[in-house]
């Protein structure tokens, strides 16, 4: 009797596992339903995805395995990593863990607080389209990703006021990456953004001041209390 399992994915969000047993020559296949604990929710999608535009991460151990979420903040943020973890909470398997490290060239230590979710089927579609030559980029359809909740993860991600304008960190991101971006925030949320060259392959987009009021009404229901700094 010679068990194996295949696994068929109708998306990446749900994941359907099918059993096959061998049994006298005869395949049977025996299908499991996903566990609907373990699957993203729309609430948990759309904050992934700003997210992913700003300082989480997605990693894959191995390109058969399945992907898993990493968070980390600054000790100075540890409320807002404590409120990420409670979104994601149901699918990790330990709670948020200090780590510390040491800064050879001012000789101080930094304290940032950090988890990880369990490696599961509902994170290999944002890997893939996040990552696919393995870092990060803009994926082509984040305009379809892209939400006014999401958008507000991003900028507590990466944000802060700037003046009368409102910047956000894409050092990351190619040139291309950046114009798509800006595109999706006039083309999904009617906001006039500009790039901002830092270096000659490092570029900021800034929210304009004309666009001020209608951008806080639009990401301030969604901002955690302790993060509502960056809007004042």
């Amino acid at each position: 009797n010679i068990l194996g399992r295949l696994t068929k994915q109708e998306d990446y969000e749900e994941q359907v596992e099918i059993d096959l047993e061998v049994n006298n020559n005869i395949l049977i296949f025996i299908m499991k339903s996903p566990n609907p604990q373990l699957a993203l929710s729309p609430i948990q999608r759309e904050i992934l995805v700003g997210g992913l535009l700003g300082d989480l991460a997605i990693y894959r151990a191995k390109a058969t395995h399945n992907a898993r979420l990493y968070v980390q903040q600054g000790a100075v943020h540890k409320e807002y990593l404590n409120h990420l973890y409670s979104v994601f909470q149901n699918l990790c398997s330990s709670e948020p863990k200090w780590s510390f490290s040491l800064n050879k060239r001012n000789n101080r230590t930094y304290e940032t607080l950090r988890f990880n979710s369990r490696s599961l089927p509902c994170f290999n579609y944002y890997r893939e389209v996040f990552y696919p030559e393995g870092i990060k980029i803009v994926p082509a359809n984040i305009g379809e990703l892209l939400t006014a909740r999401g958008l507000a993860y991003w900028c507590m991600d990466d944000g802060n006021k700037d003046r009368g304008n409102f910047r956000l960190a894409t050092l990351s991101f190619s040139r291309n990456d950046v114009l798509l971006l800006i595109k999706v925030l006039k083309e999904n949320f009617s906001l006039d953004c500009s790039l901002n060259t830092v270096k000659s392959t490092q570029y900021r987009i800034y929210v304009k001041a004309n666009s001020m009021v209608q951008f806080r009404a639009l990401v301030s229901p969604y901002f955690h209390p302790s993060m509502l700094y960056k809007l004042q």
